[in-house]
């Protein structure tokens, strides 16, 4: 892989010369046609990812080693020549970090370990017996989910080219499915959650060193579960930051101290989408913040930008409302199985809009209605 970083602020960004990358994916073919789940997903690839990428600075980016867990689709169902779109989750290290007296200007990667993140679109160009060529291209994105600051997450855009070699006995690899209605039996579920983040007070760029405290949260949500693989749910999430708490002690803020614990609580409402793939699923979740008053006094005590200018008053306005969040579960039953109970555990990140706020163990259960 070549591209480049993409610059994330304007003044003073590190020049960075021409980033190059190597990938070693290690996959299956989701081609059992009695699997419901990828006959649904028309016969995916799934399996890990060994990234590494000189970032284009030695001295202040240095170079990342990721592993990530992918899954790659067929998006428009050729059988010869196909494109693919592949996701991959997972987490990167890096070996030259930001550190206050020997790297004060890398404030994209504040910590060793970090989230990573990778998109990308795949053309099938040459297909021989046992091997495929591709050419790509697509996003990398590595974040410490606000953790350790500063925070604002590194960006690349790549272009690839790589070869596939598979097992030569597959002689339908390729495998095209009719596209799946729908059906319209109800399949409902509730489902009760319980969340452990942690975060730093401050915003993406620092100040840094002001300690990690936890990030509590507690969630219920009515699903929908379309064609047992495709799950759309409603739901709130009640949360409780210890960092607004300390502040609020700490600094006896005047319309906050009276109450310090609701002051420190946030409500949201929510929506989202669960892609469920046996015993692991893709879990997407969009929400509004209808309760969270400390937000405001974190807006006074890091402005971004120009308060006035439209542009950043409409940015500080979209990341107080919406709430996102993103991150795999991992269940304890086979999904495609329909259990009645089921007990889940996975890694998310919280988000202001785009804009990280924690990082989050999850832990749940999920219970079928009919």
């Amino acid at each position: 892989m070549i591209g480049r970083v993409v610059p994330n602020y304007v003044s003073s960004f590190p020049n960075t010369h021409l980033q190059h990358g190597f990938a070693l994916n290690i996959g299956t073919l989701k081609n059992d046609t009695s699997s419901s789940w990828t006959k649904y997903y028309n016969y995916p690839e799934t399996g890990v990812t060994l990234f590494y990428s000189n970032i284009g600075n030695n001295d202040i980016f240095g170079n990342q080693y990721s592993v990530l867990a992918f899954i790659s689709f067929n998006v428009f169902n050729r059988p010869i020549k196909p494109y693919y779109f592949k996701l991959g989750i997972g987490a990167s290290y890096f070996d030259t970090y930001f550190d206050s007296i020997t790297n004060p200007r890398n404030i994209d990667v504040g910590s060793s370990f970090t989230w990573a993140f990778q998109a990308f679109l795949y053309k099938t160009i040459l297909e021989k017996k046992g091997m495929n060529l591709r050419a790509g291209i697509g996003f990398s994105h590595a974040s410490n989910g606000h953790t350790q600051l500063p925070n604002l997450g590194i960006n690349s855009g790549l272009f690839s080219l790589s070869a596939q070699f598979y097992n030569k006995e597959i002689d339908n690899y390729q495998l095209i499915k009719a596209k799946t209605k729908l059906n319209t039996h109800k399949n409902y579920s509730l489902s009760l959650r319980g969340g452990l983040g942690f975060h730093e007070y401050g915003d993406k760029d620092g100040p840094v060193g002001k300690g990690k405290k936890n990030v509590y949260s507690t969630s219920f949500s009515i699903g929908k579960t379309y064609n047992n693989h495709l799950k759309i749910v409603i739901g709130g999430t009640y949360r409780y930051y210890e960092q607004y708490y300390d502040q609020i002690i700490k600094n006896n803020y005047e319309d906050f101290i009276e109450n310090p614990k609701k002051s420190s609580s946030n409500i949201v409402l929510f929506i989202g989408s669960e892609f469920l793939m046996g015993h692991f699923s893709i879990d997407v979740e969009l929400g509004a913040n209808v309760y969270k008053p400390f937000y405001k006094q974190f807006e006074k005590d890091f402005p971004a930008g120009n308060r006035f200018n439209g542009y950043e008053k409409f940015k500080a306005n979209f990341k107080r409302a919406l709430s996102t969040r993103l991150g795999l579960n991992l269940f304890l039953f086979n999904t495609n199985k329909l259990p009645k109970h089921n007990f889940f555990i996975g890694p998310h990140i919280k988000a202001n809009a785009g804009q990280a706020d924690f990082t989050e163990l999850s832990f749940g259960y999920h219970y079928r209605l009919n």
